[in-house]
C-alpha cells in the first residue's frame, strides 16, 4: 500500500519535471534563435569592412548553435585557410566530407574546398589524393584535372603531367602542345643529367614533334646532338631557332659561335656576331659576343665594338661591359678596376628578367615562372632591353 502511495506521489512529480525541462528546452531555443542571428549579423558585418579575420568568432558561435547551417562551414573553412590556420580548415573540410547526412552537392563541394585547403598548405600529396577523388565527378572532372597538372608541376612529375595534358586536350578540346613540350624538354634536362644522352635524344624529340615550332625544344635539340658527337646537326637546330624565332637569339648565338668555331669555321662565327651586335643589341647578346670576340680578335678590337654600341643605343650594361674590358687592358689602373667594380655590382639591379604575365622577377632567364606557373611567360631580354 505504502509503495502505490510513492507511485502516485512519483507521477505528478516527474510530470512536473519533464515540463520544467520542456520549459528549459523551449527557453533555450528561444534564447538560441534569438543569438544565432546577431552572431550571424556581427559575422557578415566583419566581412562587409574586409575584417574577415574578426569575422571568425561570430561565425563559429553561429555553427555552435546551429550545427545544421552547412553553409556556413564552407565560409568558416574558407576563412581559416585564408588566416593561415590550415589544420582547421582541414579538420572541418574533412568533417563535411565524412558526414552522411548532407546532400552530395555540399560533400563535393566540401572536397573541392579540402583539396584548397592541402594545396595552400604544400601538401601536394593529400591534394593529388583529393583531386582524384573528384575525377569521379563528371562536373569536377575537368577541373580537377587541371588542377593535378599543377600539383605536378610544382612536384616535377613531367610523366604524369604529359599524360593529364594529353587528357586535357582529349576531354577539354584545349590544346596543350607547348606545355607538353616542355615537359618533355624537362624529361631530357634531367636525362643529360644523368649523362643518359640517348633518352635526352627521344625526349627532344617527342617535343619537336608535339610543338615543332618550340624555341626551347629547338634549343635543346641542339644541345643534346651536341653531347652525341654531331655539330652539324646542332648547328641546324640552333639556326632554326633563330630563323623561326628571332627574338631567342641571344639564348643561341654563343652556342652557335663555339660549334662554328671547333668546326674550324671561325670566321663565320665572328661575323655572326658582329652581325648580332649590329640587329639586336641587347645585353645578352653583347655579352656572349664582346667575351667570344676579345679572345678570337684582341681586347682593343672587341672595346671598338662595344663602344659603336654604346653610341647606339647608351645602357648601364654596355658601358659596364667597356670598363671590364678596359680593366683587362690595364689591370694596373686601380680607378678602372674600382669604376668597373662599381657598374657591375649596380648593374645587378637590371640584369633580372621579368615575367609578363605576373611580374615576377628572376635573376636568369626561365621558362617557368615561379611565380605564377605559366611557361613561355619570360621575353628573354633583361628588363634594362625591354622597351
Amino acid at each position: 500500500m505504502e509503495s502505490e502511495l510513492w507511485y502516485l506521489v512519483l507521477i505528478p512529480v516527474l510530470f512536473a519535471a519533464g515540463w520544467w525541462a520542456r520549459g528549459l528546452d523551449a527557453g533555450e531555443r528561444e534564447r538560441n534563435s534569438r543569438r544565432l542571428p546577431e552572431a550571424y549579423s556581427r559575422g557578415v558585418a566583419m566581412l562587409m569592412s574586409d575584417r574577415p579575420d574578426k569575422a571568425i568568432d561570430p561565425f563559429i558561435e553561429v555553427v555552435r548553435l546551429d550545427p545544421e547551417l552547412i553553409e556556413l562551414h564552407h565560409v568558416l573553412g574558407t576563412l581559416f585557410r585564408r588566416r593561415g590556420e590550415f589544420e582547421r580548415a582541414i579538420k572541418l573540410h574533412n568533417h563535411l566530407v565524412n558526414r552522411e547526412d548532407i546532400p552530395e552537392e555540399d560533400r563535393v563541394k566540401a572536397l573541392q574546398a579540402l583539396g584548397e585547403d592541402y594545396m595552400t598548405a604544400g601538401l601536394f600529396d593529400r591534394a593529388e589524393e583529393t583531386y582524384r577523388r573528384l575525377l569521379r565527378n563528371p562536373t569536377e572532372h575537368l577541373d580537377a584535372l587541371r588542377a593535378l597538372l599543377k600539383i605536378y608541376c610544382i612536384e616535377h612529375e613531367w610523366t604524369s603531367a604529359i599524360d593529364v595534358s594529353r587528357q586535357l586536350e582529349v576531354q577539354a578540346g584545349e590544346n596543350l602542345a607547348s606545355e607538353i613540350a616542355h615537359y618533355y624538354c624537362e624529361l631530357a634536362e634531367e636525362a643529360v643529367r644523368r649523362k643518359d644522352f640517348e633518352l635526352a635524344d627521344d625526349h627532344v624529340r617527342h617535343a619537336l614533334e608535339k610543338c615543332p615550332e618550340s624555341p626551347r625544344a629547338g634549343i635543346a635539340a641542339g644541345a643534346v646532338a651536341l653531347s652525341l658527337g654531331n655539330a652539324e646537326r646542332a648547328l641546324r637546330c640552333w639556326n632554326g631557332v633563330m630563323k623561326r624565332t628571332p627574338a631567342y637569339l641571344p639564348l643561341v648565338v654563343g652556342r652557335v659561335a663555339d660549334a662554328l668555331d671547333a668546326l674550324g669555321r671561325r670566321d663565320e662565327a665572328v661575323v655572326l656576331l658582329h652581325k648580332a651586335l649590329a640587329d639586336n643589341g641587347g645585353a645578352d647578346v653583347m655579352e656572349e659576343a664582346v667575351k667570344r670576340l676579345a679572345a678570337w680578335e684582341g681586347l682593343e678590337k672587341a672595346g671598338e665594338s662595344v663602344v659603336e654600341m654604346l653610341a647606339r643605343r647608351p645602357s648601364l650594361s654596355a658601358f659596364s661591359i667597356m670598363m671590364t674590358l678596359r680593366q683587362k687592358e690595364r689591370p694596373d689602373d686601380e680607378e678602372t678596376k674600382l669604376l668597373a667594380t662599381l657598374l657591375q655590382r649596380h648593374g645587378r639591379r637590371f640584369t633580372k628578367y621579368q615575367c609578363s604575365n605576373c611580374g615576377f622577377l628572376a635573376s636568369s632567364f626561365s621558362w617557368h615562372c615561379l611565380g605564377c606557373g605559366a611557361w613561355d611567360s619570360f621575353p628573354p631580354r633583361r628588363i634594362e632591353d625591354v622597351k
